[in-house]
């Protein structure tokens, strides 16, 4: 198992990121990470990286994600018995409608 290691991150606003970008981006060369909030909520994730790292972290965020989107697709997955309710109820509607349509020919 991994050891979770906290980094010491700091949050800054919108409005406050747009007004003092360079004090925010000063900040960031220090802690490492700014999280930009809009209404209280991360939108954003600013990381400090030099030149030598940059590809190495490029590659680490899409890794992270597509791992996050993974999961995402693993807990909104459809069980099998779900599938097999859905086929029946579709063919029960499909019998259905078509006996509607025999009854309103014969008419």
């Amino acid at each position: 198992m991994y050891e979770i290691i906290r980094w010491p991150m700091e949050f800054v606003n919108v409005a406050e990121f747009r007004q003092n970008a360079s004090a925010v981006f000063d900040r960031l060369e220090q802690v490492g990470d700014v999280v930009v909030l809009r209404n209280g909520r991360p939108i954003g994730l600013l990381a400090a990286v030099d030149a030598s790292s940059l590809d190495a972290f490029r590659v680490a965020c899409y890794r992270a994600r597509a791992q996050l989107a993974a999961e995402r697709l693993r807990a909104s997955a459809v069980v099998p018995r779900q599938i097999t309710e859905a086929i029946r109820k579709t063919r029960l509607d499909l019998r259905t409608r078509e006996r509607e349509r025999a009854r309103a020919a014969r008419r």
